[in-house]
């Protein structure tokens, strides 16, 4: 039998970051009301079209066994890093929020939300991924000619990231 073919969406418009400083009780169901709270910074509109770059890796764990003579192996620990390129206007503090919210050793969370255009508020059933985080160092970059003053800036994953949490009134 052949499968369907699935509805795609398009990705453009449709990643909602925003820092928030939290505390969240519960990483798996966080509320509207954290979600939404004073000093929650959206910042999707600061981030480069390549500067969302999350990653991870896990390593592997050797499995010898005396009676075989092939080596097995079982998934082993798991890093996940995060890294953030945006804009950045130096003379407009209303234009430099990613920077201004993102100071070196801020804590707090790095929630994201795909496939919903990116201005819908918040709602509870909405899917999210939660990054606890501590921002490192801004470094500002020199893109040269034709392009526009950035930051990259590593954000620090502090606690277990909740892959897929689902948000609640």
């Amino acid at each position: 039998m052949t499968s369907p073919l699935p509805t795609s969406v398009p990705s453009d418009g449709t990643l909602r970051i925003d820092f928030v400083p939290g505390p969240i009780a519960n990483l798996a169901a966080p509320t509207l009301a954290v979600l939404n709270a004073v000093g929650a910074q959206e910042l999707a509109g600061y981030v480069t079209g390549d500067g969302f770059a999350p990653s991870g890796e896990q390593a592997t764990v050797s499995d010898e066994r005396i009676a075989s003579t092939q080596t097995f192996e079982q998934p082993g620990r798991k890093t996940k890093s995060l890294t953030l390129t945006y804009v950045h206007n130096p003379d407009s503090p209303a234009n430099n929020e990613a920077y201004l919210t993102l100071e070196e050793g801020v804590a707090g969370f790095l929630v994201t939300r795909y496939g919903v255009p990116r201005a819908q508020a918040y709602a509870a059933g909405d899917i999210l991924d939660i990054w606890p985080i501590t921002a490192g160092e801004p470094m500002k970059n020199w893109n040269g000619a034709n392009s526009v003053h950035t930051v990259t800036q590593r954000l620090f994953v502090t606690g277990d990231v909740v892959i897929d949490a689902v948000a609640v009134a």
